[in-house]
């Protein structure tokens, strides 16, 4: 953004380039003369538009009999998005910005995006949110990477060795197993060496048991009773790794020459859920695997374990609180309830996404992000990554865990 407030930029770079915190800081030196400026009938039709929303849904303070609504302090536009940045007596509650967001983005019929940062902040893309993204169109990234999907603003990516966690949730048949495969397929192309896959499909295998005899999955667990031996096998590769760390000097693998990933993907976590009418020795084992699961969740991300955790029921039984605490990224689809989404993303949002387009997603890491994820078919995926299928000997578990494939 240029020096000025009150001009539009010549050059679209620079204001896509200005740090949002020295934008924050600079306002209150101009909220007086930003306030003589607007007084001058320069309002954008975009601000009048606000302002009528503002009245209708009581987005006020009292003082006395008069209503204080939110000022505007400043107004930004780019070739890309128009930016409204409101001074507000009081913050505005989570669930109030979400619906500020939703009557806004239907009245202006654009993407829009509100957010309180001290100042109440109206972003309105001048792009429209895509609703069919295709996985042929996702360019490259370095290093270990995956696509989250795409918005106005672009592509939207995660990096695993800065977030080693995440958990996925959605309704059935809305992109959560899609997300998974993306991850997958993306990281074994562009790390075939590296890459290695434990994937627990308690969908009784339906999903992933097809890519079982690639030499980057170590192994398909589709029940609970195959879940919890794979996750002892790595719960006692964690403990020698560990070992090894301490004898090296090392406390993060991203610090190491160790070049090699583990990552465990879980397609509905809820069946490893214990339930009241289950027998004691069931419980038991469902007990163990979630214990281990959180073990995974505290420490494994050090020692070069990724944890993808997904669920079609986020409850809090379900997402436990290591993991949920440990995975910083938080991906959710549409769900059914303002209640499964504070537990999926910590935030409202996800019961009111778009029930007619597969493939929606909001992200959270320190922010929430709307995304349209890219779209994954077996047939793809196969196409790029089947020539990997090598023969394996199929292996029965035994008590010593000796046929269990180590990582690194």
């Amino acid at each position: 953004m240029e020096a000025s407030f009150f001009k539009e930029l010549s050059l679209k770079d620079k204001e896509e380039g200005v740090n949002m915190m020295w934008e924050l800081m600079t306002i209150p030196l101009l909220t007086g003369a930003a306030a003589l400026w607007f007084g001058k009938n320069t309002f954008s039709e975009e601000h009048r538009i606000v302002q009528q929303v503002f009245k209708q849904y009581h987005i006020y303070t009292k003082d006395g009999k008069d209503n204080r609504y939110p000022q505007l302090v400043r107004e930004c536009k780019s070739t890309k998005q128009i930016k409204l940045i409101y001074r507000i007596p009081l913050a505005l509650e989570e669930k109030n910005l979400r619906t500020l967001q939703q009557v806004l983005s239907v009245t202006l019929d654009q993407e829009v995006n509100v957010s309180f940062k001290k100042w109440l902040i109206i972003e309105i893309s001048k792009h429209k949110m895509p609703s069919y993204v295709s996985y042929q169109d996702v360019p490259y990234r370095k290093g270990w990477m995956v696509p989250l999907g795409r918005n106005h603003q672009g592509w939207q990516f995660h990096h695993f060795d800065h977030t080693p966690h995440t958990t996925i949730s959605g309704t059935t048949r809305f992109g959560k197993t899609v997300m998974m495969k993306v991850m997958m397929t993306y990281l074994i192309e562009h790390h075939p060496l590296d890459a290695q896959f434990i994937i627990i499909d308690l969908k009784g295998g339906l999903e992933f048991d097809r890519y079982k005899n690639l030499q980057q999955v170590k192994w398909v667990a589709s029940n609970p009773n195959e879940a919890l031996y794979v996750l002892e096998q790595v719960q006692k590769d964690m403990k020698e790794r560990m070992k090894r760390f301490k004898r090296q000097g090392w406390s993060n693998i991203v610090d190491t020459p160790l070049s090699q990933r583990l990552f465990i993907l879980i397609d509905e976590a809820a069946q490893l859920t214990p339930e009241k009418f289950m027998e004691k020795e069931e419980k038991k084992m469902l007990a163990q695997c979630q214990s281990i699961l959180s073990e995974i969740a505290r420490l494994g991300g050090a020692l070069g374990v990724r944890l993808v955790y997904g669920t079609q029921y986020p409850t809090s039984d379900v997402l436990n609180g290591s993991i949920k605490q440990n995975a910083d990224l938080k991906i959710s689809f549409r769900l059914g309830s303002d209640y499964a989404s504070k537990v999926a993303i910590d935030a409202y949002g996800a019961e009111t996404l778009p029930s007619d387009i597969k493939g929606r997603a909001l992200i959270k890491t320190h922010e929430v992000k709307e995304v349209q994820v890219p779209y994954l078919n077996h047939e793809e995926m196969w196409k790029r990554i089947g020539g990997y299928e090598v023969a394996k000997q199929t292996v029965v578990p035994n008590e010593t865990g000796e046929d269990y494939v180590r990582l690194g």
